[in-house]
């Protein structure tokens, strides 16, 4: 019997507690500045890149990433194991830029889309080109910093010479 009334009594206080916490104002978001900050991540990474600098690059990326290349890499040290060669092979080279970024209404996810070119060799030994297009999925941290969570590429196309 006690059980059932401090079951009944305590019901009624959860109740209100969560329709009090489910009309609280949602926060407003400031779409523009997000938009901002995902494109400035996303820049800062393709610099990093150009720079060849992987610590740069690691910082962007979320532990539970997930990379699409020539495989999937799941987690920041896979996407850093794959990426390694555009860090350490002075004959590669990727560069891009974000064309667009949209964000959720929520504001802690957003996504750009953009282009990018890779610059390589052949096994030859010649210069070869391509170009094509990325779309990256960035989360908003805890910390408030973004970082890339997917990121998915075309298949380059050859640029001829």
């Amino acid at each position: 019997m006690k059980r059932t009334f401090v079951t009944a009594s305590v019901a009624p206080l959860f109740l209100a507690a969560s329709l009090l916490s489910a009309h609280e104002p949602a926060a407003v978001v400031d779409m523009e500045a997000t938009k901002r900050a995902i494109r400035i991540a996303d820049l800062e990474m393709a610099k990093a890149v150009s720079d060849r600098n992987l610590e740069k690059f690691n910082s962007l990326v979320a532990d539970d990433a997930v990379f699409f290349g020539r495989d999937i890499s799941r987690g920041r040290e896979a996407v850093a194991k794959a990426w390694l060669p555009l860090f350490t092979d002075a004959s590669m080279f990727l560069k891009w830029q974000p064309n667009e970024v949209h964000v959720s209404a929520s504001g802690d996810l957003g996504y750009s889309i953009g282009t990018y070119e890779r610059m390589s060799k052949d096994p030859s030994g010649r210069p070869t080109s391509a170009t094509g297009t990325y779309v990256s999925i960035w989360r908003k941290q805890s910390h408030g910093k973004w970082r890339a969570v997917l990121d998915i590429g075309t298949p380059g196309t050859p640029v001829k010479p």
